[in-house]
């Protein structure tokens, strides 16, 4: 009985040590991080541009200027508008008014620069991690940039490295380089921002997309012919990445053969080529307007028999690619052509996917049959 008395009177004792360790260890779990600790969350990223330009950085970056239409989008699709702290000077003009549902406070952004020049001083103002740069970017800017030891990295949207002529490169394989171009941009935009898991979905849905037009149109025994209308009767010709869309749609381009890049093509040479179709940008409707009203564009077969398409912002045929010109593109384009094997619901479902899983918003458009 007197040993029970003692061992009862010396228990809370025992357990304050014991009380004190646990007070402690909760202590240590609500602590914040030490420098140390911060450090290891980053990393240093260690990678060759699409101008064969060595870059390192520490990753996630906090703060990128972009001066890169295609990237601003794609990086709105990864969900990193937040980690843009600059954007091109013509963005609306280049991507569309859309940007602005799918990438809220744009408007607001800082513009430093455009596609071939920036304001070195302006873009070190904004403190960024890393400069997103246009295969036309001035040589000069970058050796400032150089200078600043600001680092900088070139997204030309296609493979193959550094160009001779940035805006009519000349490919092995343009239908490849393209493609793995792509590939890498959305990639090395998602390591760049910490988005890697969202980078492979997007890329995972164009791949899923082509598949399915591929399977669909790719052994067309006919290829239509087309004709992309642009300002100032501009064209791209071979090795511009609309050669390689309108191939996976089933189609040909009928400047391909003649010009070479982007340039101006003469009207009796593109009444010559007799294309089925013609297409035009909706970010031209100026062009739009000249093509399906002008009296010389009406000696075109495609403009008399009404086969004039405008083609929406989210179907993108341009130079180089994003990622729903082929993810929706494509599929768009084969419809378009081919409305008996590619569906217009199918397009409409695809798009719809599209803007809800990467943009965050709904869809607006309308496919038509």
């Amino acid at each position: 009985m007197r040993t029970s008395r003692i061992l009862a009177a010396l228990l809370p004792l025992a357990l304050v040590p014991a009380l004190a360790g646990c007070g402690e260890q909760a202590k240590n779990t609500d602590a914040k991080p030490s420098a140390s600790q911060s450090q290891q969350a980053s990393k240093e990223l260690k990678f060759t541009d699409q101008a064969d330009h060595q870059v390192s950085v520490k990753v996630p970056v906090k703060r990128m200027v972009v001066l890169q239409h295609h990237s601003a989008d794609i990086l709105a699709q990864l969900g990193a508008q937040k980690q843009v702290v600059g954007i091109e000077q013509k963005w609306k003009r280049n991507l569309g008014d859309y940007m602005v549902d799918v990438f809220p406070g744009i408007e607001k952004l800082p513009t430093p620069g455009q596609l071939d020049s920036m304001n070195v001083e302006q873009v070190a103002a904004l403190k960024p991690d890393i400069v997103i740069v246009a295969s036309q970017a001035n040589p000069a800017d970058l050796k400032k940039l150089d200078g600043l030891k600001i680092p900088y990295a070139t997204v030309s949207l296609r493979a193959e490295g550094k160009q001779e002529e940035a805006q009519n490169p000349r490919l092995a394989n343009s239908d490849k380089a393209y493609t793995d171009g792509l590939e890498w941009s959305v990639k090395t935009l998602g390591k760049l921002t910490g988005k890697e898991e969202k980078a492979k979905k997007l890329w995972d849905f164009t791949t899923q997309s082509r598949k399915y037009v591929e399977d669909k149109v790719g052994k067309v025994a006919e290829p239509k012919t087309v004709l992309v209308a642009n300002e100032g009767e501009q064209t791209y010709g071979n090795d511009k990445y609309v050669g390689a869309q309108m191939l996976r749609a089933g189609a040909k381009n009928v400047a391909a053969d003649d010009i070479q890049g982007y340039k101006q093509y003469n009207f009796e040479q593109a009444l010559a080529w007799d294309p089925d179709y013609v297409v035009v940008q909706d970010r031209y409707p100026e062009v739009y307007k000249e093509v399906t009203t002008a009296p010389k564009w009406h000696a075109m077969r495609a403009v008399k028999e009404g086969n004039v398409i405008k083609a929406p912002y989210w179907t993108k045929p341009w130079g180089n690619p994003d990622t729903d010109s082929m993810a929706l593109g494509e599929p768009y384009f084969a419809h378009k052509f081919y409305p008996n094997l590619v569906s217009a619901d199918y397009v409409q479902k695809r798009a719809e996917d599209f803007y809800k899983t990467f943009y965050g918003v709904p869809f607006k458009g309308k496919v038509s049959e």
